[in-house]
C-alpha cells in the first residue's frame, strides 16, 4: 500500500489510513510509493477519467473520494496537484460523466489539453493518443518537467507568452538525451518506434507493398528547387496581388497563363474562360488558401507572409505539397501510401495501379455495414491522389487508362517525404 507521511500533532494523518483512503493508495501507488510521487498529471487522470469511468462510486462518494485524495497531497506537501481534486474543472469534468460516457471523454479530453502540465505538440512532434512505451514513457517523464518550471515560477500560465515558452521547453526536454530511451533524445526514440509500427502494420499486402521502398527512406533526398512547380508558379502569378471576379475566381488572364503553361490540363477544346473550366487551377487554388499561402482583402488576393516564404524555401513547398497529396482521412492515407509503393519500381499503366491499390485496400477498410470495398471505391479515393499530384509535377499520367502513370522526378523524392509523413503519424483510436 502507498504510504502517506508520519503522523503528527497538528492535524497529519492518523497512523493508519480510513478504508477511503487505502483504496485510493492501493489504486494510485500500489507498488508502495508515497503519496508524494504522484504527478499532476496522475491527479488529473484520475480525477477525470479513472474516478467517474473505473470505480463504482456514486456522487457523493466521488466527492468524499476527492476530498480524501486532496487531504493526503495536502499532507505530502503537494499543493498542486491536491488542488486539481477540488476545481471547478474537475467538478464539470464529472458532471459530463454523469450526463453520457461521449460526453465526459470529450471534457476529459479538453481538460487534460487546457492542462499546463499537459505536454503541447510541438513543430517536431504531435502526441498521440495511443502512445507506444517510448511515447508514453517520453509524454509523462514531459509533463513532470513542466510540472517541476511551473513550481519553480521558471513557467506561468498566468502570463503572456506561456504557450510559446511551454513548446519551447518541451522541445528542449524532448532534443535532450535521457537514460530512459538508452540515451538517445525522446524525440529520436519515438520517431524510431513509430515507424516500427508503421512499417509492420497488417495487412500482409501492405506489407508486402511496402517492403521495396523502405530501404530507399533511409537515404533521404532533398527537395528539388522545382518542386510542386505549379504550386509555385501560382504563388509568383499572385504575387503582390490579383483582383478576384464577382463570383470569386482568379482573373482569366491568370486561367489563360496557366492553359500555355500547362495544355495537358485542358486538352480538348478552345481552352478555359475561367477558373471553373480548368479544375486543376481551382484546386491549386484551394490549397493556397487552406494552408494560408494567400491573404484576401475584399476582391484582391495576395500572398502572405508564408506564401512569400514558399517561394524562397523548396523543402517547406515539398512539405506543404505532399500534405495536399496525402489526403486527410485514414482512407485516403492508406490509398496514397499504396499507390506510391506501386509505382515506386517503375511506370504502371493505370488498370494495374488502380489493381494494385484495391489489392491492399480490400484487405483493410471496411463499410459501415462490414463489407469489404468495391473497385469503385477504389477509383474515387485514387481519383484525388492522381489529380493532385499530376498538379503538383508529382506524377506524370496519360488519360487513356492503357497508358502508364509514373512519378516524375520531383515526384520520388516527394513520394519519400509523403511516406516518412506517414511513419511518424500520431496513432489514435482507428486512425491508421
Amino acid at each position: 500500500m502507498g504510504s502517506v507521511p508520519a503522523p503528527g500533532s497538528d492535524g497529519a494523518p492518523p497512523d493508519r489510513p480510513d478504508d477511503r483512503e487505502a483504496r485510493l493508495l492501493d489504486w494510485l501507488v500500489p507498488d508502495g510509493q508515497d503519496v508524494s510521487s504522484l504527478s499532476t498529471a496522475d491527479v488529473e487522470r484520475f480525477c477525470w477519467y479513472e474516478l467517474p469511468r473505473k470505480w463504482h462510486a456514486d456522487q457523493t462518494e466521488q466527492q468524499e473520494l476527492l476530498r480524501s485524495l486532496a487531504r493526503l497531497l495536502t499532507w505530502a506537501g503537494r499543493p498542486r496537484p491536491a488542488a486539481v481534486c477540488t476545481t471547478e474543472t474537475t467538478a464539470g469534468v464529472l458532471r459530463s460523466w454523469r450526463n453520457s460516457p461521449q460526453e465526459g471523454i470529450a471534457a476529459c479530453r479538453k481538460a487534460m489539453a487546457d492542462s499546463p502540465t499537459t505536454p503541447p505538440d510541438t513543430p517536431e512532434l504531435a502526441w498521440g493518443e495511443v502512445m507506444g512505451a517510448h511515447e508514453s514513457i517520453a509524454h509523462a517523464n514531459a509533463s513532470i518537467r513542466l510540472e517541476r518550471a511551473l513550481d519553480a515560477g521558471d513557467l506561468d500560465h498566468a502570463v503572456r507568452g506561456f504557450r510559446a515558452a511551454r513548446i519551447h521547453l518541451t522541445e528542449q526536454w524532448l532534443t535532450t538525451p535521457h537514460p530512459a530511451h538508452h540515451g538517445r533524445p525522446p524525440l529520436d526514440a519515438i520517431r524510431a518506434e513509430r515507424r516500427d509500427v508503421w512499417q509492420t502494420a497488417p495487412p500482409a499486402e501492405r506489407r508486402n507493398l511496402l517492403a521495396p521502398i523502405l530501404p530507399a527512406l533511409d537515404r533521404p533526398l532533398p527537395a528539388p528547387a522545382d518542386t510542386a512547380e505549379p504550386l509555385c508558379w501560382l504563388l509568383q502569378a499572385i504575387g503582390d496581388g490579383v483582383p478576384l471576379t464577382q463570383a470569386g475566381y482568379l482573373p482569366s488572364r491568370l486561367v489563360a497563363e496557366a492553359f500555355a503553361r500547362y495544355p495537358h490540363w485542358y486538352p480538348i477544346g478552345k481552352g478555359p474562360r475561367s477558373e471553373a473550366d480548368l479544375f486543376q487551377l481551382a484546386n491549386l487554388h484551394e490549397i493556397a488558401r487552406h494552408y494560408r499561402l494567400l491573404t484576401k482583402r475584399h476582391r484582391t488576393v495576395k500572398l502572405s507572409a508564408a506564401g512569400r516564404t514558399h517561394l524562397t524555401d523548396p523543402e517547406l513547398r515539398q512539405n506543404t505539397a505532399v500534405l495536399a497529396w496525402l489526403g486527410a482521412d485514414r482512407a485516403q492515407h492508406q490509398t496514397a501510401e499504396a499507390a506510391v509503393c506501386a509505382l515506386w519500381p517503375g511506370p504502371l499503366p493505370h488498370d494495374e495501379l488502380e489493381h494494385s491499390v484495391h489489392h491492399v485496400l480490400a484487405a483493410s477498410l471496411r463499410h459501415a455495414d462490414g463489407t469489404p470495398i468495391t473497385h469503385d471505391d477504389t477509383r474515387r479515393l485514387l481519383w484525388p491522389w492522381l489529380h493532385t499530384g499530376q498538379e503538383m509535377g508529382y506524377l506524370h499520367r496519360e488519360r487513356s487508362s492503357g497508358q502508364p502513370t509514373a512519378l516524375t522526378g520531383t515526384g520520388r523524392p516527394a513520394a519519400l517525404a509523403l511516406l516518412r509523413r506517414l511513419a511518424q503519424v500520431p496513432q489514435h483510436p482507428q486512425s491508421m
